[in-house]
């Protein structure tokens, strides 16, 4: 039984390849496996007896132990060292009703930050504990562990080992990309049974929009928006449902969500290159597309 609903989407294939593999999404990487981001400059290796991999399209790798009692989920982006101990110290959304905050105080050891947190919405009895530790080059790697408090122990050392394999390198810039000509279907079906999902943090600020379109036509959409962190003004969150609509096709459409109090929502779509890489972007911010499990 996995923690958590963010676990791994194992529609992932098979990798037998025990070389240095570059990340791709939807592929499924056993224990041992050597791993590298050649755009962060990362290297590491997944624990032994471990496994996991990158959904299309989310912002996460997701690791899961053997026996599904503990998951570690990694996320690497440009950090400075002046702002890891206050993003560390506000709550962050991990999903629609998953967040976590800190528990007890962050310590600091070098490029190195750790701290017990507490999970907020979780339907099982869960542990966490997050360590972030940060390069040469102003990338940073963050390590979230849930696990039952049984295995926690065991999780803190597999995160030890995950973190002890961490090298950072700098960073090599990926090849000019091509212009994208995006979904090869109208977005109306594309989108069909689809999440769009929007992260954002930064400093004691985070934001988070999810929306499901089923294939019905009809819609539900979440937004949580956390700010002052533990101590300051605390979150807004709401939610909309109604209907939807898709035009256009290939590298832009639009996206209209009519709301069941009459009002509606616009946004433009581009699929392109950005400040977040090749993706989906609505009216100028990347939404990660995933399958969802909020519809039938």
């Amino acid at each position: 039984m996995k923690p958590l609903s963010l676990t791994l989407l194992l529609v992932l294939k098979l990798s037998l390849a025990t070389a240095q593999e570059e990340l791709q999404e939807n592929v499924r990487y056993e224990g041992n496996t050597k791993i590298k981001i050649s755009a962060l400059g990362i290297q590491f290796t997944i624990p032994s007896n471990w496994y996991g991999g990158v959904s299309a399209g989310s912002p996460y790798m997701v690791l899961a132990d053997a026996g599904d009692e503990m998951t570690i989920i990694i996320s690497a982006d440009e950090m400075s060292e002046a702002n890891v101990l206050r993003e560390m110290q506000q709550q962050i959304a991990l999903d629609e009703n998953i967040s976590i905050k800190p528990a007890g105080t962050i310590r600091k050891e070098g490029k190195r930050w750790y701290g017990d947190y507490s999970i907020l919405g979780a339907t099982q009895d869960l542990k966490c504990f997050v360590e972030v530790n940060l390069g040469d080059h102003n990338i940073g790697a963050a390590m979230i562990l849930m696990a039952y408090p049984a295995a926690f122990d065991a999780g803190k050392r597999a995160l030890s080992q995950l973190a002890s394999s961490m090298q950072f390198t700098a960073p090599v810039a990926a090849p000019a990309a091509t212009a994208s000509t995006g979904p090869d279907k109208p977005y109306s079906d594309y989108l069909k049974g689809k999440s769009l999902k929007y992260y954002y943090t930064q400093g004691d600020f985070s934001d988070t929009d999810f929306i499901h379109l089923c294939s019905n036509g009809t819609f539900t959409r979440s937004k949580n928006t956390i700010s002052g962190g533990v101590t300051g003004t605390g979150s807004m969150w709401g939610k909309e449902n109604g209907t939807w609509k898709a035009t256009g096709q290939g590298s832009e459409g639009v996206l209209t969500l009519y709301n069941q109090d009459g009002t509606q929502n616009e946004f433009r779509m581009q699929y392109r290159e950005g400040t977040k890489g090749l993706g989906l972007y609505l009216n100028g911010y990347r939404y990660y597309v995933e399958g969802s499990s909020q519809c039938n």
